[in-house]
């Protein structure tokens, strides 16, 4: 949830068939955005963020989850075309890095080592039943997140080809022939480390998880 995910120009996937309202789900810019659904979000707070939406029509009828930012604390929610609410849930809080457990406060600031800190944002993770902790990491021109647990343990950091291990660079460029890779980071899972890439190939994204020596340990296609 970094501050670089803003609006985005309309695009996505439809899915009909002959006779069938067509099924939609699509990035789409505030200025889209019906006016009922607009004022509900204004009324929400005045120091309100609007980070991404999300448009889904499905038999005709339109909601859209949001990402927000109000204050401190960031929120998905999900509204009708009329501007009523469907669900709202936080997603995580800017906290201050002193106030965080002492392993995860030194995890950062190892990695963030002659970097600046653009900001910590605390989340309860379901699947651990505790909090996380995700920083966002300006070195140079680039700005990437680390997450991490209270303990300092890595969970997931964006990293660049660059950072791969050789096996697992080369099995990225081979699955990614004929289309590019959009987002690839670096996660922990059972002790082991994978390298997990999103990757569009004519217009279709999937998700593709290798390990340091290149072997698949999972694909997820839509």
């Amino acid at each position: 949830m970094a501050d670089e995910h803003g609006p985005a120009a309309a695009s996505g996937q439809e899915d009909s068939k002959p006779g069938q309202t067509q099924d939609i789900e699509r990035l789409i810019a505030v200025e889209q955005l019906p006016a009922p659904v607009y004022a509900a979000l204004m009324s929400l707070g005045s120091n309100l963020k609007i980070l991404q939406i999300e448009e889904s029509i499905d038999g005709g009828g339109a909601t859209y989850e949001i990402d927000l930012l109000i204050g401190d604390t960031y929120y998905e929610v999900e509204l009708d075309a009329g501007g009523a609410i469907i669900a709202s849930e936080i997603e995580a809080w800017i906290v201050p890095l002193a106030s965080i457990p002492e392993g995860a406060r030194a995890a950062i600031a190892e990695e963030a080592a002659g970097a600046v800190i653009l900001e910590v944002r605390m989340e309860i993770e379901e699947d651990i039943g505790e909090a996380v902790y995700e920083a966002d990491i300006q070195r140079g021109r680039r700005t990437y997140a680390l997450r991490i647990d209270g303990r300092g343990t890595l969970i997931e950091r964006d990293i660049t080809m660059d950072m791969l291990p050789p096996g697992a660079y080369w099995a990225l460029v081979l699955a990614a022939r004929g289309g590019w890779i959009v987002e690839l980071d670096e996660e922990l899972h059972d002790g082991k480390l994978s390298y997990e890439a999103n990757i569009v190939i004519g217009g279709v994204e999937f998700e593709i998880s290798v390990d340091a020596y290149g072997n698949v340990v999972e694909v997820d296609y839509p």
